[in-house]
C-alpha cells in the first residue's frame, strides 16, 4: 500500500542579500502512519527549504521502513529534480545539485517512489507545518526576551 507524505518548505527573514533568507521552516504530514513535523534550520532560499523538507520527509519515511511512498511537494523544480531532470545550463545551480543528489541517494533506498507536484491548496497541511516552525522559534525567544517583541513578526 502506498503511503502519501506531502512535504513543504517556508523562508523567514532576509540576510541582506537579494533572494537569501536566515531561516527555513520544514513541514512534513502524513496521515497514516501519523507523521507531523515542524522544524525551523538554517538556509538561505526557498528552493532549499522545499528541497530540505523532501530530504526530511524521506528520511523519516526510511526511519519507519515505508518502502512505498509518494510524495507531494508545491515546488515545481524541486518535484522535476526528484525525479531526475537537470536544468539547462543558465538555470544550473552548484547548492542545488548537492540537494538533488542527496534525495536521488534517498529515493534508491525505497521500493517504490514517486514525486507529484500539487497547488499549494492542495498542500495546506505540510504549509502549515512550515510555518509553525516560526512560530515555535519565535515563542521561545518571546518568553527569553524582556518584552521586545517588535522584533518578532507574526505569521
Amino acid at each position: 500500500m502506498t503511503t502519501n507524505i506531502w512535504c513543504d518548505g517556508a523562508t523567514l527573514g532576509r540576510n541582506g542579500k537579494l533572494g537569501t533568507v536566515k531561516t527555513v521552516g520544514l513541514g512534513v504530514y502524513c496521515e497514516s502512519p501519523r507523521i507531523r513535523i515542524s522544524v525551523a534550520t538554517g538556509g538561505i532560499s526557498n528552493n532549499e527549504a522545499e528541497f530540505k523538507a523532501l530530504i526530511r520527509g524521506m528520511e523519516e519515511a526510511l526511519s519507519l521502513k515505508l518502502i512505498d511512498v509518494h510524495f507531494f511537494l508545491d515546488s515545481k523544480i524541486v518535484v522535476r529534480r526528484a525525479c531526475g531532470h537537470r536544468p539547462q545550463k543558465k538555470y544550473e545551480n552548484k547548492r542545488m545539485d548537492t540537494f538533488q543528489l542527496e534525495v536521488l541517494r534517498l529515493a534508491e533506498q525505497f521500493k517504490y517512489v514517486q514525486f507529484s507536484w500539487v497547488p499549494r491548496e492542495q498542500n495546506i497541511n505540510a504549509d502549515y507545518l512550515s510555518k509553525q516552525a516560526f512560530r515555535n522559534i519565535e515563542f521561545y525567544f518571546k518568553s527569553k526576551a524582556n518584552k521586545d517583541s517588535k522584533l518578532f513578526r507574526n505569521l
